[in-house]
């Protein structure tokens, strides 16, 4: 019993640390060596753009969303928006096509698109995209403003025959948290390091554009769209560009209960991911199947190594040396100052509010994953102040 133990607790420490700790620095290494390709169409080339806005109960943010397009500095004559409505009853429809009559908006090519029942985020981006023609599809959140270039720089890189998705760089106007703001940087850097070898796992989905005839519709029940359609496309054999002078800025301050439930989520969406996106690991592809083993696949599965790094642990204290009581000791004081950050983060010093939100993050992580895998989750999706998680 104590070596399976000791087995269990190396094993889980050792792939803890190498996802958070060295998995970093070894892909900034590695991508050094690859620097990113700079796009290359000038303006007269830009292909035509349908850019999809999937919206449920927006009825307060979806004129700023209109404006927020009729400011793109693309085209009029090559770029179509469509805000999907998915079964609204707060007015989101009509909200939008009095925006879209303002004098700003007139000009734009604007199609609001009201279906009558809340199916779910999936099931409206299917019949959206299914119906439309060849070219590229920009999708973007409702809570999103876009630089006024990020369809002019997106566009662009597809000049590229290879390029199969481009994403841009989430940014937050004012993060819930240090540790909210802390995550997001890291994983720009992340990103940014993942295209260079060979393309992201997945990307956010306030704003990222690819190719129509790449698309394949998504099963009903995705949690995390924004990684499982574009990363089917990388493995199709495109590659994706991460060009972080394309920038989605989040406009809504996230309250933690909802980053709470958020993070819930995706955790859930991470275990759903990593069993379906398992062809990623074929080592014909080193360098993406390098990026999914390391970051995706693995990060799914790190809350559970967690808990079982702790419970080998406790067992070790009781029946191995010294040395893993003090382990144990290390382990639980840890959790007690995470946890104390996350009742009183005020009284906290920063190093303990990011410990803090390490450890909620991965707690959110474990209950998402339980949840996915004794099948709760089945992809509806709301307003997330509402519920991020049909139960």
């Amino acid at each position: 019993m104590r070596l399976a133990a000791e087995l269990l607790f190396w094993a889980s420490v050792a792939a803890i640390v190498y996802h958070h700790a060295l998995y970093p620095p070894l892909l900034r290494l590695l991508a050094r060596r690859r620097p990113s390709r700079p796009a290359a169409a000038g303006p007269a080339d830009l292909p035509h753009v349908t850019l999809v806005i999937p919206a449920y109960q927006e009825a307060r943010f979806i004129a700023q969303k209109v404006r927020d397009c009729a400011g793109l500095e693309y085209p009029r004559d090559r770029l179509t928006v469509i805000i999907a409505c998915d079964g609204c009853t707060d007015g989101t429809a009509e909200a939008a096509r009095a925006a879209h009559a303002e004098p700003l908006c007139r000009d734009l090519d604007l199609e609001v698109r009201a279906f009558p029942v809340n199916r779910g985020k999936v099931a409206v981006l299917n019949d959206v995209i299914a119906g439309l023609p060849d070219g590229l599809v920009g999708l973007t959140d409702v809570s999103a403003s876009l630089s006024p270039d990020a369809l002019v720089r997106a566009a662009a890189h597809f000049a590229d025959p290879g390029v199969g998705v481009v994403a841009g760089t989430y940014r937050l106007r004012a993060a819930g948290s240090a540790g909210e703001d802390t995550y997001w940087r890291y994983q720009t850097r992340i990103k940014l390091d993942e295209a260079s070898l060979g393309g992201p796992i997945g990307v956010h989905g306030a704003f990222y554009m690819f190719r129509r005839a790449l698309w394949r519709p998504l099963e009903a029940d995705t949690i995390n769209d924004d990684v499982i359609l574009p990363t089917r496309i990388l493995a199709g054999g495109a590659r994706a560009v991460y060009d972080p002078a394309i920038v989605a800025l989040e406009e809504e301050r996230t309250a933690r209960p909802q980053e709470f439930r958020r993070r819930v989520r995706i955790g859930s969406g991470n275990v759903q991911q990593a069993l379906r996106l398992r062809a990623l690991a074929d080592p014909r592809r080193p360098g993406l199947a390098f990026i999914f083993l390391s970051g995706k696949a693995l990060r799914a599965f790190v809350p559970f190594l967690m808990v079982v790094a702790l419970c080998a642990n406790l067992v070790l204290a009781v029946t191995g040396p010294r040395f893993y009581l003090l382990l144990l000791a290390g382990q639980a004081g840890f959790y007690i100052v995470a946890l104390a950050a996350m009742l009183r983060p005020d009284r906290m010093p920063r190093v303990a509010r990011l410990a803090g939100y390490f450890v909620e993050g991965h707690a959110a992580g474990l209950w998402g994953g339980l949840r996915q895998m004794s099948g709760r989750d089945k992809g509806r999706w709301g307003r997330a102040h509402v519920t991020d998680m049909d139960t």
